[in-house]
């Protein structure tokens, strides 16, 4: 791992306990409440650096410059939970961000030989994902209730960026093709059409995972 991974997975971990700790000693809802928009301003900021970087490097493409990296859609979500506490916007950014984001932490799809600069803006763009989804979890406690909605919305993300892929001749979601950086999609079939199905598959098997332990805790609640 590079010394810029380590660090990304350190602070996705670590600064939502901070927070935490910091809101614990003195809980207050305006404390709260600047930590969400800190957060948020963060997720946002970067993400926009990562679009002025583009431009500067040969300007915005169909290829390259739209928001169809299934990690830009959990960013918004995770916005949108910080800022406005959507049940809704929380759950896809906790499925998302925990089965995809935090694996693209492990196994980044990013050339080690590409500037500092544009590794730095991944890694705080995919470790701010995690981090606010764990801050949205020790703080305001927010909880995922059921799989419905993340299963509506990942796939109405699959026929999008499948759409996209197929206008643009882009790699959105990776679903054209595998990255050239090792990654777990390289375990996947290479007949296209099984391609996809695996990666649907993994992921909503991914989902009910990091749904378990949240359903069995419901279930064994009223018991107690």
């Amino acid at each position: 791992m590079s010394p810029l991974q380590i660090g990304s997975l350190a602070l996705a971990v670590l600064g939502p306990l901070a927070l935490w700790a910091m809101h614990r000693r003195r809980p207050h809802p305006q404390l709260e409440r600047n930590f969400s928009r800190a957060i948020a301003a963060l997720l946002l900021a970067v993400y926009a650096a990562g679009l002025v970087q583009k431009f500067c490097e040969g300007g915005l493409t169909a290829r390259d410059g739209l928001p169809m990296q299934l990690c830009d859609w959990a960013l918004f979500a995770v916005v949108g939970a910080l800022l406005g506490r959507s049940q809704t916007c929380f759950e896809l950014g906790y499925f998302w961000g925990l089965c995809g984001t935090l694996q693209a932490l492990f196994t980044p799809a990013i050339a080690t030989s590409v500037a500092w600069w544009r590794q730095l803006g991944f890694f705080l763009d995919h470790a701010g994902i995690v981090a606010g989804v764990l801050f949205l979890l020790l703080v305001p406690k927010m909880r995922p209730r059921g799989l419905r909605r993340v299963l509506v919305w990942s796939e109405v993300y699959l026929a999008a960026a499948l759409a996209a892929n197929a206008l643009t001749g882009a790699n959105y979601g990776f679903l054209a093709h595998r990255p050239e950086q090792r990654t777990l999609l390289d375990l996947f079939p290479d007949q296209h059409w099984l391609y996809v199905v695996a990666i649907n598959a993994t992921a909503v098997a991914c989902f009910a995972a990091i749904y378990l332990p949240w359903l069995i805790a419901g279930r064994l609640t009223p018991a107690r």
